[in-house]
């Protein structure tokens, strides 16, 4: 992967300095959605039935968002495994789209039954500095998100009772769909077990953050 490019200045210190910050693009990525790369994706997510498909939509407001679906087109819901599907459903789906149906890409939902925690982390370019610090701590299984500027990354553990998001950081195991793409980036082929690492990047980033 190529390394994301850092900020001249960090966007705290943009701020102090009366620095415009432009406002992060939420939609479909100027260059292209990062196609899915079916064999980088961990076996131990592949082989659980908990996927869906998703294209970018944007609601009446101008917001964009990659809501899951099911491959039939009907909607998937994090709290109802029945309407959750195979990898390769999901994948025969995706490969095959056309028209209507022509999907950007897959998602996977977190499960306690999975015993993995999904951190995903949002604008990295912007935070680059604390995103190598949690992708470092953390040490696990890690890929870019669709839109090139994000990080999505697996790990064997789970989380306190608590907050789940707080700005460009966010933490899930369970009740989630999170958007998966196979375009993996450092050693690990598979999830880690971290869950040590899990409560300090939670702690930090999301309880103190």
């Amino acid at each position: 992967m190529s390394p994301l490019v850092r900020p001249p200045l960090p966007r705290w210190l943009q701020t102090l300095a009366g620095a415009e910050q432009p406002r992060p693009w939420k939609g479909p990525p100027k260059g292209g959605v990062l196609p899915v790369n079916r064999w980088n994706i961990p076996p131990s997510l592949r082989h659980q039935r908990a996927w869906a498909v998703w294209k970018y939509a944007q609601d009446a407001k101008g917001a964009w968002s990659k809501p899951p679906s099911q491959p039939n087109g009907e909607p998937a819901d994090g709290r109802d495994e029945s309407t959750w599907a195979s990898f390769d459903d999901c994948w025969a789906a995706y490969s095959f789209s056309s028209g209507d149906e022509d999907w950007d890409g897959l998602s996977f939902c977190v499960d306690p039954r999975w015993g993995l925690v999904g951190v995903d982390l949002d604008h990295v370019s912007q935070h680059q500095a604390e995103a190598d610090r949690i992708i470092a701590s953390l040490d696990s299984y890690t890929e870019t998100s669709p839109g090139g500027d994000g990080v999505r990354i697996f790990v064997k553990g789970h989380l306190p009772e608590g907050r789940r998001r707080r700005g460009w950081v966010e933490m899930y195991d369970h009740h989630r769909f999170l958007s998966v793409t196979g375009q993996r980036f450092g050693p690990h082929e598979v999830p880690m077990s971290r869950q040590s690492d899990l409560m300090h990047v939670w702690r930090t980033w999301l309880q103190h953050g």
